[in-house]
């Protein structure tokens, strides 16, 4: 745990690109311990490369482990190096995230978008909470990186019929519909699904802030990855120049808000957005979906470990 309550120790999850490594950098640059993971070692190379490039002389404080959130050993043991460095975690910002091009269901009953933005960082955080308990830092807390489209009534993500999600989402036949999957339709309810994480474990450890933030639109990101190269390029080079959209630069500054800010600023189990506190979807506040789904989550965890 920090010594100095000014300066934090950051887990940040996906950091070797997009939001995630540009919020490493400024953390490092003004002085903040950060840990980082990555899917590979090249991947955390080259994101050190990056994150050190104006502050070589905090080199120390910069730390990294490798984390896929599809599987659950590779957290566990990402987990238990994280323990191995001996300060423990102060905040951590489950920014881990991604889309795919087609249905898979690596783990037994659950499509992968949804295990990889909702079961796994559910595991992770599970496993970290007894470290970020520890803490004695004011600031201490989780933090999800949410998202507007995790609501039926947003107009991002496309609303057509096969980007849509239903005002009233059915648990069960969700998590492994292949019959009607769609890549950005199973993105937004695995946003959803991270909310009902993220509103559960405000709940059942309320001496940790826990809260969930969207960033903002922010096209140029790597969470595109997986998209066709004209999407791609039409959102990077394009659709980046509306003022809708939100940079990486302000997007990456909300991220230091929510790290660094006082913990009186935000309301644990509450739903951000340009450092407002703002009204998440109906389904999002249901507590009988938020349990089914963490009971299901859980389920899955139990199997699999």
């Amino acid at each position: 745990m920090s010594t100095d309550n000014n300066k934090e120790i950051v887990f940040i999850t996906g950091a070797t690109v997009g939001l995630g490594r540009l919020t490493a950098k400024k953390l490092i640059d003004l002085g903040h311990k950060v840990i980082i993971s990555g899917r590979s070692e090249k991947k955390l190379k080259d994101a050190y490369t990056f994150i050190l490039a104006d502050s070589p002389q905090h080199k120390e404080n910069l730390y990294s482990v490798t984390l896929d959130l599809i599987d659950l050993k590779s957290i566990k043991d990402a987990v238990e190096k994280i323990e191995s460095f001996g300060f423990g975690v102060d905040v951590l910002v489950n920014n881990a995230g991604g889309t795919l091009t087609k249905f898979q269901q690596t783990n037994p009953g659950i499509e992968d978008t949804i295990f990889m933005n909702a079961v796994g960082p559910l595991y992770l955080t599970k496993l970290l909470v007894p470290m970020i308990e520890k803490s004695q830092h004011p600031n201490k807390r989780i933090l999800f990186v949410g998202s507007s489209i995790h609501d039926p009534n947003s107009k991002g993500g496309g609303n057509n019929e096969a980007t849509k999600i239903p005002h009233d989402v059915d648990i069960q036949t969700i998590i492994k519909d292949k019959a009607h999957w769609e890549s950005m339709k199973y993105y937004k309810l695995s946003k959803l699904a991270s909310l009902w994480d993220a509103f559960l474990i405000a709940d059942k450890y309320p001496q940790i802030t826990t809260i969930v933030f969207c960033p903002g639109f922010v096209p140029t990101t790597d969470l595109i990855r997986n998209s066709g190269y004209l999407v791609r390029m039409t959102l990077k080079y394009a659709i980046s120049k509306f003022n809708f959209t939100t940079s990486e630069q302000d997007a990456t500054d909300g991220y230091l808000y929510y790290i660094t800010t006082p913990g009186s600023n935000l309301k644990s189990g509450g739903y951000y957005e340009k450092k407002q506190e703002s009204t998440p979807s109906d389904d999002a506040l249901n507590k009988a979906k938020q349990q089914e789904f963490w009971d299901l989550a859980m389920q899955s965890i139990d199997q699999l470990t």
